[in-house]
């Protein structure tokens, strides 16, 4: 059965072959997939493949190849994306729980039913924080997922400081670095081999050595191909890079490691945001585990995409200095680092200063993200007359006793750049509030047709 691909930010889906304005049945977001059954010569008859009512679509409006989609997945308190693209299918984070997973499960149904099986191309893990990686452990253990990398940070997560070592990420020393004392992180890890040697010793955390634990069985059953730590010594990550027949490209614009890529990995540790000041600071664990993130770039036709994980500021500041007068950060689409806590730097949110920017946040109240002030600073330092900000929290809507979890789609063919979200008041035939890039204005036309008969006038 050939398919084709909504190729508008909303595809209708028609009653008939002709396509009446009035007969619209469906509005299926750009790149959705669509199964052919039948066809004219302006218009297919298609299968929505269980989004929505099926119906015809004007050939015009729709293209034969996939387009990139990125779904930020509504986790709760922490990160989960995904990301589809003509190459395969990648998995950004997983959330703390198995919300992640179930949605995939959800996302996937039809591909199970018909393969038996999901292949991912790459799981990362932008840094070990369990908010962001708890939910792929499930991935991990459910047979019918075949993977082919997992890329992370090196940082090592002890259940406590472990005999032998100074801090709870591991062995942490004090070196002279341009005549100034530094702490540097010296203890880090790379292969699935390296992880069953932390396992053995028995000091992990409990969810980190689950995951790798996982790991290192889907790998033993042949489901898994390896393990690698990614730093901006890599430049780009494996498969998607310039050199390779792919649409899409992945920069790694960090973490950025203390020496060259041919010296021991090992990264600068990072204070918390308000001892930067102090001459010599304590060291943050949870400032370095987050502060070295991956930072990724995504690269699609004219579009780019930045998701950081839960950098901070002095990681941020550290970015600056390490790219100087260059600026690799701007992007049309930013994930806003950490939940939107407060921790940002606005030196850099101007460097990012995107089109759009989308927050993953949950309701608990130990955090309360995303943070008034980050919101407003994001936007302020976002580009465009009418910025977009999404958040999986806000876009949340309970009815009843039901759950209706944010999900924030992003959808580009190249040319078109498309955001949406689920509308919470909707009729079955146009479930969606979406947003072109840049954008204009809900009521662009009516303002020009305004102003067009005002000089008139």
């Amino acid at each position: 059965m050939a398919s084709v691909y909504g190729n508008k930010p909303e595809t209708k889906l028609y009653e008939t072959s002709k396509t009446r304005r009035n007969e619209v049945v469906n509005h299926v977001l750009l790149g959705t997939r669509l199964d052919v059954l039948d066809e004219t010569s302006k218009a297919y008859r298609v299968d929505s493949r269980g989004l929505g009512r099926s119906g015809w679509v004007k050939k015009s409006d729709v293209r034969n190849t996939p387009v990139l989609k990125m779904f930020f997945v509504d986790v709760g308190q922490g990160d989960g994306a995904i990301i589809e693209s003509p190459e395969g299918i990648i998995l950004l984070d997983g959330g703390p729980t198995s919300k992640y997973y179930h949605f995939l499960l959800h996302r996937y149904k039809r591909i199970l039913q018909e393969e038996g099986k999901v292949n991912i191309k790459a799981i990362i893990m932008s840094h070990p924080d369990w908010d962001h990686f708890n939910g792929l452990t499930p991935v991990l253990n459910d047979k019918r997922f075949h993977i082919g990398n997992i890329y992370h940070n090196g940082i090592i997560r002890y259940d406590k400081r472990p005999p032998g070592r100074n801090s709870e990420i591991g062995t942490v020393e004090e070196r002279v670095i341009n005549g100034k004392t530094k702490k540097i992180l010296t203890e880090t890890f790379s292969t699935l081999d390296d992880a069953q040697a932390l396992i053995n010793e028995g000091f992990l955390m409990t969810t980190f050595s689950g995951f790798w634990e996982a790991a290192i069985t889907a790998k033993s059953e042949g489901r898994l191909n390896g393990a690698k730590c990614i730093t901006v010594h890599d430049k780009m990550l494996p498969g998607y890079t310039d050199t390779d027949n792919t649409e899409l490209k992945i920069d790694v614009l960090g973490p950025i490691t203390v020496g060259g890529p041919t010296d021991d990995l090992e990264y600068l540790g990072f204070p918390d945001a308000e001892d930067i000041a102090k001459e010599n600071p304590s060291l943050s664990e949870s400032h370095t585990i987050n502060g070295h993130s991956l930072i990724l770039k995504f690269r699609y036709g004219k579009h780019s995409m930045l998701l950081g994980g839960d950098l901070n500021i002095p990681s941020e500041l550290n970015l600056l200095e390490y790219y100087g007068d260059e600026n690799p950060f701007r992007v049309d689409v930013a994930k806003s680092c950490h939940h939107g806590s407060s921790d940002y730097l606005v030196d850099y949110l101007k460097q990012v200063k995107p089109q759009v920017n989308v927050v993953s946040s949950g309701d608990n109240k130990s955090y309360d993200h995303p943070m008034s002030d980050a919101v407003g600073a994001s936007c302020r330092h976002t580009r465009g007359s009418h910025p977009l900000f999404f958040s999986t929290e806000i876009a949340r809507a309970v009815s009843g006793r039901t759950v209706h979890y944010g999900l924030i789609n992003l959808r580009s063919n190249g040319k078109v750049l498309a955001m949406a979200q689920m509308k919470e008041q909707h009729n079955r035939k146009d479930v969606w509030d979406s947003y072109t890039v840049p954008w204009r204005g809900k009521f662009n036309h009516e303002i020009r047709e305004y102003r067009k008969n005002k000089e008139h006038d």
